[in-house]
């Protein structure tokens, strides 16, 4: 272990602050909940900066209310609204992250939920694994009054540094509402692309994971809301990472790929699978069209056998087999 690392150890839970950014679009009734969420944690040191993306709706004057409320009650509490135009939600992360005062950015959309002990959590993961740039739990998702923890291939109970992300299976790990990240990263490997509309996370996770060390802890301690308002549907089983933006995407990482092989086959294997399971077979004539331009980028040198034949097989056919090969699943379950 570094110097540095042997000092950063030593700290104690005081010495550690917390910048929690909250990006806000139409959220009037979810934000009160999610800001409560982190009033109530039992770990103190933090200040509270929600970014409003130019809502339609009240969502900026609720959030201010919450923190008038707290000074009412004298309630301890750095909070402040920034408004802003709209242009997005990486536009209004980055926005915060640009004014937090303190070293850990802790993300947090504005309709999700923190356990009570989140931040305790992270704060005991940032000192027992100090050589990590970016910490991560669990998360579960709640609809309709049910959780379903996200299934994140770490082993329940794991805690401890990620190794060899890329030549593994831990494709969604880290979630925007479960990470800490040292706010110096944002330095190395740039901010939120505003270019990306879909799956922004994924390409900000990927920067990281690519030049800094990351732990996770398998636990679940913080909840996406799919009962919230405008939230876009997400299937738990499925998440397609950049669906809209993958040609931009294969080009922005092109460099990478022919660098870094491991990235490079786990980013062409995740599309292509993916690819299957949403537009490719069974979607509209638009979305079979798309997902023709996105098999083009492949990368085919570094996708699975099985890919490379299906994608040259003509589709009616391979519609065929991936049926039989599905259905012989289900059946061996």
């Amino acid at each position: 272990m570094s110097e540095k690392s042997r000092n950063f150890a030593r700290l104690n839970m005081n010495e550690i602050y917390f910048s929690i950014v909250i990006p806000l679009y139409n959220k009037q009734n979810a934000i009160t909940a999610t800001l409560q969420s982190v009033l109530a944690q039992t770990y103190t040191n933090y200040e509270i900066i929600v970014v409003d993306d130019g809502s339609t709706d009240d969502s900026a004057n609720v959030a201010e209310a919450v923190f008038r409320e707290c000074k009412v009650y004298g309630v301890e509490c750095q909070g402040e609204v920034i408004r802003k135009a709209n242009g997005g939600v990486c536009s209004a992360r980055n926005r915060g992250i640009q004014e937090a005062k303190y070293d850990y950015i802790a993300l947090l959309d504005g309709d999700d939920l923190w356990d009570e002990h989140y931040l305790e959590e992270q704060v005991k993961l940032i000192q027992d694994f100090p050589e990590a740039k970016m910490w991560g739990v669990s998360i579960a998702f709640i609809k309709h009054n049910h959780q379903t923890k996200w299934n994140q291939g770490m082993g329940d109970g794991f805690r401890g540094y990620v190794e060899n992300y890329f030549g593994t299976s831990h494709s969604d790990l880290f979630c925007s509402s479960s990470v800490v990240i040292c706010k110096d990263v944002f330095d190395k490997v740039g901010y939120f692309d505003e270019r990306i509309a879909s799956s922004e996370d994924l390409d900000m996770w990927y920067r990281i994971i690519l030049h800094y060390p990351v732990a996770f802890y398998d636990k679940v301690l913080a909840y996406y809301n799919q009962d919230a308002e405008n939230r876009v549907a997400y299937d738990t089983d499925v998440r397609f990472p950049l669906t809209k933006d993958i040609k931009y995407y294969f080009d922005k990482h092109n460099a990478e790929f022919e660098k870094n092989k491991t990235f490079s086959h786990f980013i062409n294997n995740y599309v292509a699978a993916n690819l299957l399971k949403d537009g490719y077979y069974f979607g509209t004539k638009q979305e079979r069209m798309d997902s023709d331009v996105i098999v083009r980028k492949l990368r085919y040198q570094d996708i699975h056998p099985k890919y490379r034949w299906i994608f040259k097989t003509p589709r009616c056919i391979g519609w065929i087999v991936y049926q039989i090969v599905n259905m012989k699943k289900l059946l061996n379950k």
